[in-house]
């Protein structure tokens, strides 16, 4: 069994990073914190049209909570992501505190979160082959 790593990317804007281990152990991470805490508030059951309740302060107080609730996770995300990495064979000389700042980074793009995160980790940048005709 490999290790493997994946990013579930929304729109560009927001990730969901998945490793899983040859243990079978698994992690996650979210990318651009903010992004996802506005996707995972929970709207209130008496809001009959959420574009109304966007542009509420209850919205964005509920989307604070959710940041924080978030960002409290980022520590054993980040744990979780060098564990990972150095099950994969990869020889790990990244800081906790460093994948933890990437995890708090908000970037246009998800995908460049995710590339600095591999890179971060110790991953080798991947092989472009030529085409074939």
């Amino acid at each position: 069994m490999l290790s493997a790593c994946v990013a579930d990317v929304s729109d560009s804007s927001i990730a969901l990073v998945t490793g899983l281990d040859t243990d079978g152990h698994r992690w996650q991470a979210w990318l651009n914190l903010d992004n996802a805490a506005a996707l995972l508030v929970e709207e209130p059951e008496e809001v009959d049209d959420v574009s109304l309740w966007i542009a509420t302060p209850e919205f964005e107080e509920a989307i604070e909570q959710k940041r924080v609730e978030l960002d409290a996770e980022v520590p054993a995300d980040a744990e979780g992501a060098l564990m990972w990495a150095s099950a994969a064979g990869v020889q790990v000389t990244a800081q906790q505190s460093r994948i933890e700042e990437l995890l708090r980074v908000q970037e246009t793009f998800a995908e460049e979160l995710f590339d600095a995160l591999l890179d971060e980790l110790g991953f080798p940048e991947a092989a472009h082959s030529a085409p074939q005709p």
